[in-house]
C-alpha cells in the first residue's frame, strides 16, 4: 500500500509551487491532475511515472468526484507513491477533504502540501492587495458556482452585501452578471469597484475593470475566458503591478536553452513565452562517430559548436565504456563561453575559444591557430553552418564532420499567445523551421507588430526565408548575445 500527497500546484504559474511539492512530483510513481494545474510540472516526474488526467472544465466534468477517489484509492494499491496535483491549494474549493475522507477509509496513508491559492495570488499579480491598510482590513473568499435547485448561485446576498474589505469569488464567471445584480438589490453600492482576472499569473492574464454596475458588460464585450477570479472592493480599484503589462517575450528552444533563456528575460522585466519546444534527435551520423571513437588517438583536435553536441559526444563515450583519459593528448575547441562551461562539467577545459562567438571568426582564428595538416573530428547538428568545414579544409585543415544529431520541434499550447507577444526569440535555424511549420499546420497568421531576434547568420538566413526579416541578431552566439539584442529594440 501506497501513500498519496496532496499537492497544491498553485496558481498557474509552474513557477509558482511549493520547493516541497516540486520534490513530491520528482519522486512520484503515479500523478493525478486536472485542468489547473500546469502541466509543465508533468515534464518534472520521473519517465516511468503512470499519469492520469481527471481534469474539470468549467460546465463539462472529466471525471466525477466520486471517480477520482476511487482512481486514488487503485493508485495508492498499485503504486509507492502517489501525487494528486490540484490546482491552487487542495483545500480552498479543490475537495481535498472528500478526497481524505476516501482515503482514510480504506487506510491508505496521505500527507496534504499546502499551495498557492488563486484568490490571494491571482489579484496580486494583477497588482491588487486583497488587504491594504486604510482601504480593506480583512478579505473574504466565495466559491463561484455553488447552485441552489433553481440553478441561481446559492449566497445571502444580504450577508456579503454588508461585509467590509475585500470579497473573492472563485470559478464565479458564468454567474457574473447574476452576482453584481443582486449584490447591488442587497445594498452594495452599484459603483463599487470590481476586476476581472482571466487566466491570472499565466501568459495568457487580462484584467478588465470597472463597477457592480459596469463589469459584467466589460467582461461579455472583452470575451474573458475562464478560469478568472472575481474582486470586488475598494482594493479592486488599485493597481501596483501588473503581470499582463509586461513586454512578452516567445521563445523557441530546446529544454537548457529554454531554461536559460526564460531567466534572463526574466531579469529583463519581461515575460517568457514558449511557443516551440525543441528535442534533439540523433541522427545515423552517431554510428560514424561511435566507429571513430575507437580510434580518437589519431585526431589532433575535437571541435564543438554547441552544448547539444557537447553532451552526446561525451554519453556515446560512456555507453562505449571509453576512458576519458583517452583524450589527454587531444587539443578541444569551442565556439563560446556556453559551450565552454558546458565542456568544464566533464572536466574538461578548452583549448581554443574564439575572440567572438561566430563560426566565421571561429574557422579563421582556428586556421591560424592550428598548423596545416591537423586532423579535427567536428561532432555537430544538421543544420550548422557548413562553411565552418569548407574554410578549414580549403586551407588544409582535415575534417571529419559529422552531423550526429538535429532539433525538431512542434508548437506548445502557449502558441495561443501569439497575437499578445511582443518579441520572439530564435537560437537555430532547426528552430524556425520547426516554427513557421507550425504555423502553417495550424493555420495560424504571424502578426505583423512582433519583432524578432536570433542567433546566428545560419538562423537569420532562416528567417529571412521564411518571413522576410530579422528586427536583430545576436552580435555573439550566446545566451547573453541575445538578451543584448533584445535589450536594444
Amino acid at each position: 500500500m501506497g501513500k498519496v500527497y496532496l499537492v497544491g500546484a498553485g496558481p498557474g504559474d509552474a513557477g509558482l509551487i511549493t520547493v516541497k511539492g516540486l520534490e513530491k512530483i520528482r519522486q512520484c510513481d503515479a500523478i493525478v491532475y486536472d485542468r489547473l494545474a500546469n502541466e509543465e510540472l508533468l515534464e518534472e516526474v520521473p519517465v516511468s511515472c503512470e499519469k492520469i488526467y481527471v481534469g474539470k472544465q468549467a460546465g463539462s466534468h472529466y471525471r466525477k468526484q466520486q471517480e477520482i477517489n476511487k482512481i486514488l484509492v487503485e493508485c495508492a494499491r498499485r503504486h509507492e507513491y502517489v501525487v494528486r496535483l490540484k490546482g491552487g491549494d487542495s483545500f480552498v474549493f479543490g475537495r481535498g477533504g472528500e478526497e481524505i475522507e476516501a482515503l482514510q477509509a480504506e487506510g491508505i496513508a496521505y500527507e496534504v502540501i499546502p499551495g498557492v491559492t488563486s484568490a490571494i495570488a491571482v489579484p496580486e499579480c494583477a497588482g491588487i492587495p486583497v488587504t491594504h491598510r486604510g482601504v480593506s482590513q480583512s478579505f473574504h473568499v466565495i466559491t463561484g458556482h455553488t447552485k441552489t435547485s433553481t440553478n441561481e448561485p446559492d449566497y445571502d446576498y444580504d450577508t456579503i452585501a454588508k461585509m467590509e474589505g475585500t470579497i473573492v469569488f472563485l470559478m464565479g464567471l458564468s454567474n457574473l452578471s447574476q452576482i453584481a445584480k443582486r449584490l447591488i438589490d442587497a445594498g452594495k453600492e452599484a459603483g463599487t469597484p470590481v476586476a476581472v482576472i482571466s487566466d491570472g499569473t499565466t501568459c495568457y492574464q487580462r484584467r478588465v475593470t470597472g463597477t457592480l454596475e459596469t463589469i459584467a458588460g466589460k467582461v461579455e464585450e472583452a470575451k474573458i475566458p475562464s478560469p478568472a477570479v472575481i474582486v470586488i472592493g475598494d482594493t479592486a480599484a488599485l493597481s501596483y503591478c501588473d503581470q499582463a503589462a509586461l513586454p512578452k517575450v516567445g521563445i523557441t528552444a530546446s529544454g537548457l536553452l529554454w531554461h536559460k533563456l526564460k531567466c534572463g528575460v526574466e531579469e529583463l522585466s519581461m515575460q517568457p513565452v514558449l511557443l516551440c519546444d525543441m528535442e534533439v534527435v540523433q541522427t545515423k551520423a552517431m554510428e560514424q562517430l561511435s566507429e571513430e571513437m575507437q580510434h580518437l588517438a589519431e585526431y589532433d583536435w575535437l571541435m564543438f559548436t554547441s552544448q547539444n553536441a557537447i553532451r552526446l559526444f561525451f554519453e556515446q563515450m560512456r555507453q562505449l565504456k571509453i576512458d576519458i583519459r583517452t583524450l589527454s593528448r587531444i587539443q578541444i575547441a569551442v565556439l563560446g563561453s556556453g559551450t565552454a562551461a558546458k565542456l568544464s562539467e566533464y572536466g574538461l577545459q578548452a583549448d581554443f575559444v574564439p575572440s567572438a562567438y561566430t563560426i566565421d571568426v571561429l574557422a579563421k582564428e582556428f586556421v591560424e591557430y592550428a598548423k596545416s595538416g591537423t586532423k579535427v573530428l567536428i561532432p555537430r547538428a544538421v543544420q550548422g553552418n557548413r562553411n565552418l568545414v569548407t574554410y578549414m579544409e580549403e586551407q588544409g585543415i582535415r575534417c571529419t564532420d559529422l552531423p550526429i544529431y538535429d532539433v525538431q520541434g512542434k508548437l506548445t499550447k502557449d502558441i495561443r499567445a501569439l497575437p499578445q507577444l511582443d518579441y520572439l526569440i530564435f537560437v537555430s535555424a532547426s528552430g524556425v523551421t520547426s516554427f513557421f511549420e507550425g504555423l502553417r499546420e495550424q493555420n495560424i497568421i504571424l502578426p505583423d507588430t512582433v519583432k524578432m531576434i536570433c542567433i546566428g547568420h545560419v538562423t537569420k538566413q532562416r528567417l529571412l526565408e521564411k518571413c522576410g526579416r530579422a528586427d536583430a541578431v545576436a552580435l555573439v552566439n550566446d545566451v547573453p548575445g541575445v538578451l543584448q539584442a533584445l535589450n536594444t529594440l
